[in-house]
């Protein structure tokens, strides 16, 4: 695989630096949209972007898909609102299908995840929400993991709608575009793919979570995909509006960063 670019976004008002690497070539469809849009700090773009959202729910897998998101989001309310949070055998299926829809499914794992039983659901949910109150990211993932059939993409689909502002969903195109190796499923990965979710998002301003940018990546991609505007390219994405800088490697410096091109294979 070819790495052909390492973008720097030099965020002006708060200091901060995130680097984007974007390679030659993506295994999910749309993904380079994703990758552009990860370099661009220009929040008219963003917010463009991400109020498709629902309009490529829609298109990815039509009112089933639409009712999943809309329990997701409910769900993720219900929990925040509860002292010792915690969920069901039931909500966790229902979960683990909506994330099958908007991605790719892996059915194979339904055997494992139903071999878990209810009391074993919840006391490893409430573990993992009692990490999570104590910030504690990784625990929280683990926590879940505990669980047969769930790994760190389905801890993130649950962790994210109870602390969206920890925690992003591991969807595929948001590791593909984020993540600088193959993609994959580890806790090493998410935490990697988390971190620059968090970091996009504290150059974005306070309005903005984790979860609401891995969102908004995943509508880049699909937009791109589908063949709908893609306001990452074009007239709809004016360099003035964006503050982006194009290097051969990572660096970052309070001083002035110099910009060339590399290219290099993995």
């Amino acid at each position: 695989m070819q790495w052909v670019w390492v973008v720097l976004i030099a965020s002006i008002r708060n200091n901060s630096t995130v680097a984007i690497m974007t390679k030659s070539t993506y295994t999910r469809p749309g993904v380079a949209a994703a990758a552009r849009l990860a370099s661009i700090e220009s929040l008219t773009i963003w917010k463009r972007t991400e109020s498709q959202y629902s309009d490529m729910i829609s298109e990815k897998g039509g009112d089933k898909l639409l009712s999943l998101d809309k329990f997701c989001d409910e769900l993720g309310e219900k929990l925040t609102g509860m002292t010792e949070p915690f969920i069901s055998e039931e909500e966790l299926f229902k979960v683990v299908e909506w994330k099958f829809a908007k991605g790719k499914p892996r059915y194979a794992l339904m055997k494992y995840l139903k071999a878990n039983g209810e009391d074993s659901i919840k006391k490893a949910s409430r573990e993992a929400f009692a990490s999570v109150d104590e910030d504690d990211i990784q625990a929280s993932i683990n926590k879940f993991c505990q669980l047969k059939g769930v790994g760190p993409a389905t801890a993130s689909a649950i962790l994210s709608l109870y602390k969206p502002d920890l925690f992003s969903f591991m969807d595929d195109e948001v590791i593909e575009c984020l993540f600088d190796g193959k993609r994959g499923y580890t806790l090493k990965i998410y935490m990697a793919v988390n971190n620059k979710c968090a970091e996009l998002a504290t150059t974005l301003g306070s309005a903005w979570t984790p979860r609401r940018v891995g969102k908004a990546l995943w509508t880049a991609s699909r937009i791109c995909a589908s063949g709908g505007d893609d306001l990452t390219v074009g007239e709809d994405n004016p360099e003035k509006d964006t503050k982006e800088l194009t290097t051969v490697k990572r660096e970052s410096s309070t001083k002035a960063t110099k910009t060339s091109k590399k290219r290099r294979t993995r």
